[in-house]
């Protein structure tokens, strides 16, 4: 048998080999690969700090003259000092947060503020290219119809606001970068990694921030003033001049997009950020707005927008500082319930389907657009003049514009998966209360217009736009329910329940009546009554809610507990609204008094609210 044998060169030879260095790139690891967003951040607190030090020279330098030397008003002193508080405090808490390692939320707070700053640079250009409609009683006040001319303090101020911009595009960017590393969205329940804060914070909280985004949008569409000033001429949003039309359009669409935003972030810190700067950035348009209205002197006050932005602006504030908290108490709470599971058994949960989904979508978009056409619609002119005479007041637009801003409200969630299924029976049901709502306004224009000279204004066509898109939004509701039921398994349906359908019933019924019977009477002129005929718009109105609501109180109770119990609640919410008809709308009547209607109507509120309850406790949930 032959002896085996061995290379000993090989042998030599790996002996010998050495490690061989890995010689670096030609190119060194320049800043366009570096994976830290540290560089961004520090270039957005800079960009930051410039338009807060923009902000306080544009004050002491004013920011415009008369061009014939006649005085000018100076601005409220309040407003320009929130001004500047505002800028200068998003630089510091910018800078705060890169200090202390929070680049997250400091990146987010930028990129939040820039996206409104970039609105109020637009309302900027309108100051330079003409001042006395540019309203902006914070930094000055007509004093008479002289030409005014932009100083070189209105374009600090651009630079100041367009230098906010630029910061919000770095904070973007340092966002972008952070989403890259390692630990983003971290949580310490694994389910919770990687997904939308919309379901980290739960459905309150994350409804919330959502309405007040939705808020700032319809706030940004209406006027920040009210003039009876012949100097101060403050018109329709889309009426204005084309820089401030388009520069309060983006500040409302701006707002909301980083609110939908903040909601699809992984990263709840990202999502307080971008939720804080969206509500700084709101205060600094209606919040000053509403001081310097209120400070503005006789003939001048705030307007709508101002009071509803400025709830918006400190309602996005507020949900940004308790984003963070509110998702890691509920990322514990997730986690604990996860270890007391018994052998790892999981409740078993409906997984939505893509066609449900885009119904869900589709739904929610229709009620939205139909809620701003509401809201937009009551507070523009409803009616029209040929003579030039003054035009009446319509008071049912008051209930229209709670009835839009509901519509609103219920319909953002169904925008997110997270929140769609169980918003969607709101919805399905209330729409018939925002048109009933609007029948009322369409019954005054039909009577109006019997009138030679008087014409259906715009308000008027928005409105009847807005009862077409509320009909779209119930048929896609219905849709979307039946795809629903299509991923579920029926078997597993709850039967009627006879407890929560006869109290179901009772309370529609007290709600019925109410809808038939007057909510007021006067000496000249009587609420919409079943009574008198031949029916008016109003009283049809009335009358399909009433018919909805008992349609509602059936299926309540055949459906599943949740839904059951959102589908009551519209129902509650349709009465309170047709309800507050009786103070908004009464002072029409010449010695107003209450009407039959209002006893039935607060009793079938209440015993609707004790069945929704019912209906929560069943347990098929």
């Amino acid at each position: 048998m032959p002896t085996p044998t061995f290379d000993d060169s090989s042998a030599d030879r790996a002996e010998r080999a050495e490690p061989q260095r890995i010689e670096p790139q030609d190119q060194p690891y320049g800043r366009a690969d570096d994976p830290s967003p540290t560089s961004r951040i520090v270039v957005g607190v800079v960009l930051a700090l410039l338009a807060a030090g923009a902000a306080v020279t544009a004050q002491l330098i004013g920011v415009v003259d008369s061009a014939d030397g006649s005085p000018v008003g100076s601005g409220a002193a309040s407003a320009a000092i929130v001004a500047i508080t505002l800028a200068v405090l998003v630089a510091v808490l910018a800078a705060a947060g890169a200090a202390t390692g929070r680049i997250e939320f400091a990146a987010a707070l930028l990129a939040g503020y820039g996206a409104v700053a970039l609105g109020l640079t637009l309302l900027d250009l309108a100051l330079l290219s003409d001042p006395i409609d540019a309203n902006r009683l914070e930094l000055f006040r007509p004093l008479s119809a002289a030409t005014l001319d932009a100083t070189v303090g209105a374009q600090v101020l651009l630079v100041g606001h367009a230098a906010s911009v630029l910061a919000g595009l770095a904070g973007w960017s340092a966002v972008h970068r952070a989403g890259l590393g390692d630990g983003y969205g971290h949580s310490v329940y694994s389910e919770h990694v990687g997904r939308a804060v919309a379901g980290r914070v739960g459905p309150l909280l994350g409804i919330l921030l959502g309405a007040f985004g939705a808020l700032a949008a319809v706030a940004a569409f209406s006027s920040l003033y009210r003039s009876d000033d012949p100097v101060v001429i403050v018109t329709a949003v889309v009426e204005s001049p084309v820089f401030v039309a388009v520069g309060s359009a983006v500040v409302g669409i701006s707002v909301l997009v980083v609110a939908a935003s903040a909601l699809a972030s992984l990263s709840p810190p990202v999502a307080a950020g971008a939720s804080a700067g969206a509500g700084l950035g709101m205060l600094g348009f209606a919040g000053v707005g509403l001081l310097a209205g209120l400070s503005a002197g006789d003939r001048i006050g705030a307007g709508p927008g101002a009071y509803l932005g400025t709830a918006a602006g400190l309602g996005l504030l507020i949900c940004g500082a308790v984003l963070v908290p509110v998702a890691a108490i509920r990322d514990g709470r997730a986690l604990e319930r996860a270890q007391q599971r018994d052998n790892g058994v999981r409740s078993a949960r409906s997984v939505a389907g893509p066609g449900v989904l885009r119904w869900h979508t589709a739904t929610g978009g229709a009620g939205v657009l139909a809620g701003a056409l509401f809201v937009v619609g009551s507070l523009l002119p409803i009616l029209e003049t040929d003579s030039g005479t003054a035009v009446p007041q319509i008071l049912a637009t008051r209930v229209v514009l709670v009835a839009g801003f509901v519509l609103i409200l219920g319909s953002v969630p169904l925008l997110f998966s997270e929140f769609a299924a169980a918003a969607r029976p709101f919805v399905a049901l209330f729409w018939l209360g925002s048109v009933s709502a609007a029948a009322s306004v369409l019954q005054s224009v039909v009577l109006a217009e019997d009138v030679d000279g008087v014409s259906a204004g715009t308000g008027a066509f928005a409105i009847i736009a807005g009862v077409v898109a509320a009909t779209v939004t119930g048929l896609l509701a219905l849709f979307a329910g039946s795809a629903e039921r299509d991923d579920v398994d029926t078997s597993t349906d709850a039967r009627t329940d006879a407890v929560v359908l006869g109290t179901g019933l009772l309370g529609a019924a007290l709600l019925a009546v109410g809808l038939a019977l007057p909510l007021y009477r006067g000496s000249d002129v009587t609420a919409a009554t079943v009574t008198e005929v031949p029916w008016g718009w109003d009283t049809w109105g009335q009358m399909t809610l009433a018919v909805g609501v008992l349609v509602g109180a059936v299926v309540a109770a055949r459906a599943r507990a949740a839904r059951g119990s959102v589908l009551l609640a519209a129902a509650v919410v349709a009465g309170l609204v047709h309800l507050s008809s009786w103070p908004l709308t009464s002072a029409r009547a010449t010695d107003p008094q209450m009407g039959s209607a209002v006893l039935p109507l607060v009793a079938g509120i209440v015993v609707l609210g004790v069945a929704a309850a019912l209906s929560a406790r069943r347990a098929d949930r």
